[in-house]
């Protein structure tokens, strides 16, 4: 095993982004579940955007409201060592300030299926864009308590620095199932390149989409062989068959190309769509971090 085939998801800091929400709480509570095995610093991050006015007495009011969450916290988790930092500032922006490859930003978000439109934007969204690190994002409501980190993958290598993150988190849950999946979709007939699709044609084009699929989990597993390791190929359209997949999962990671210039502010069409439609837990993972 290599040096950079870390065994497990080591992180030096988690950032939870904070407010008196029941989207935050859902962060916060989610995040609880793991800090005892992450054992790093938990710090509560308030950002007030500048463009809502908040008085002081309204400052002091969420002051108090986020020592006293860090004080339960630290009776909870007493081996953690847990912060508060109140800052003014654009929240994703301030947000994406402080990812990392080695620091993990925890926040919520609502949750919603049907988005289409390809540019609509959300607090996620524009958060995973810029980030330098994972972002985990969590809706809130009642989360089914599914099992397997669900990864999605199509031969890139944001795709597959994804799936090593997701490898390393399948690890730290105690050896929890790692499925991996990629979805394909046959040439639409109005492409003009493409003849319209026969089930000859079908055939040869999964049996490629299969290839990637094999190669992409070549191309980390030796690095894990007690890692159990389950592929799926799913065909359909790739978001929606990956919210699909991951419906009985706990997790559902995806990468992001991180894209620099104007382009860093949106995510890749696949991983944008799934940031709008949460269900469950997702982490996105920028390709920095290999």
């Amino acid at each position: 095993m290599s040096e950079q085939a870390q065994r497990t998801f080591e992180v030096d800091e988690v950032v939870v982004g904070w407010k008196p929400t029941e989207s935050a709480g859902a962060a916060l509570d989610w995040t609880l579940q793991r800090i005892d095995r992450l054992n790093c610093p938990l710090t509560l991050l308030v950002v007030f955007d500048p463009h809502k006015q908040v008085d002081e007495a309204r400052r002091s009011e969420v002051q108090a409201a986020v020592d006293e969450v860090a004080q339960r916290v630290r009776v909870q988790h007493p081996s953690i060592e847990v912060r508060t930092q109140l800052v003014d500032g654009d929240p994703p922006q301030l947000l994406a300030e402080r990812t990392g490859p080695r620091t993990l930003v925890v926040v919520g978000t609502d949750r919603r299926r049907g988005m289409s439109v390809k540019y609509a934007f959300s607090f996620g969204v524009r958060l995973a864009a810029r980030a330098k690190g994972p972002v985990a994002l969590i809706p809130h409501g009642e989360l089914r308590q599914g099992k397997g980190v669900v990864v999605g993958v199509d031969g890139t290598p944001a795709s597959i620095a994804a799936a090593r993150v997701a490898a390393r988190i399948a690890l730290s849950r105690g050896g929890e199932e790692l499925i991996v999946v990629h979805v394909w979709q046959e040439p639409t007939p109005w492409q003009d390149a493409y003849l319209p699709p026969d089930d000859a044609f079908l055939d040869s084009l999964q049996k490629v989409h299969q290839d990637v699929l094999d190669q992409s989990v070549a191309a980390f597993a030796d690095d894990w062989p007690e890692l159990v390791i389950t592929k799926r190929l799913v065909h359909g359209l790739a978001p929606w068959g990956l919210l699909d997949q991951a419906a009985d999962g706990s997790l559902l990671v995806v990468g992001n190309h991180g894209l620099r210039g104007i382009q860093r502010f949106f995510l890749g069409s696949v991983s944008h769509t799934i940031a709008l439609n949460l269900e469950g837990p997702t982490l996105v993972v920028p390709q920095r971090p290999q």
